[in-house]
């Protein structure tokens, strides 16, 4: 996700106050420069610098599924990406594990780890946590990419069954791994990246 600093900086946002027991790991900057509103039964998100969202009270271990419908509201600038993460261990510290699934405007789908709090920097680049790639940017006509209004929606879902973890968009499997390759038992939330404003409903978790 990382991205030039002189051409897309994070935008200026007020927020930092989020639903009772949620916390955000930013990706670089402060949680006050992130919004996160729960109206009802619609998460919405609005992204200065990227980040990962959790609860305290969302954990899941062993078998489970995990499933959202996401929306992008408007274009970004340029490929941006957010969707769902699973198996969060130390969120928030140096020692952070977990694994995401995301989408993003081209229609295409990312599989990935967070192994600790590694980062890189250039002067012209945004310190940025990395990634360890487990599947690389794929695209798959199951995603609905972006529509001329600049907004998309999909619906991600997570489901550990066994030895295994299945990856699907809108109800078609994309992808199926072994567990082993992935972290999938502790927290459980949202990764969602910078300059978005996204919306999330229909949780089944």
């Amino acid at each position: 996700m990382a991205h030039r600093a002189d051409e897309d900086p994070d935008r200026p946002i007020k927020g930092g106050k989020f639903p009772p027991g949620w916390s955000v790991a930013p990706d670089r900057g402060t949680a006050d420069q992130i919004s996160y509103l729960l109206a009802e039964s619609v998460y919405h998100f609005a992204m200065g610098p990227g980040g990962t969202f959790f609860s305290g009270n969302w954990t899941k271990s062993g078998d489970f599924q995990y499933s959202a419908r996401l929306t992008q509201k408007q274009a970004p600038s340029h490929p941006i990406s957010y969707g769902l993460m699973i198996g969060g261990t130390n969120l928030g510290t140096p020692n952070e594990t977990y694994s995401y699934f995301l989408v993003r405007n081209t229609g295409e789908y990312y599989i990935a780890n967070r192994e600790g709090d590694r980062t890189w920097f250039s002067p012209r680049i945004f310190s940025e946590k990395l990634p360890v790639t487990v599947v690389g940017w794929t695209a798959n006509p199951a995603i609905s990419k972006q529509a001329a209004d600049g907004r998309q929606t999909n619906t991600l879902s997570i489901q550990v069954a066994g030895d295994e973890v299945v990856f699907k968009v809108n109800g078609a499997e994309v992808k199926r791994l072994p567990k082993s390759k992935l972290h999938t038992d502790g927290m459980y939330g949202f990764r969602i990246g910078h300059n978005l404003d996204v919306d999330v409903d229909q949780l089944s978790r």
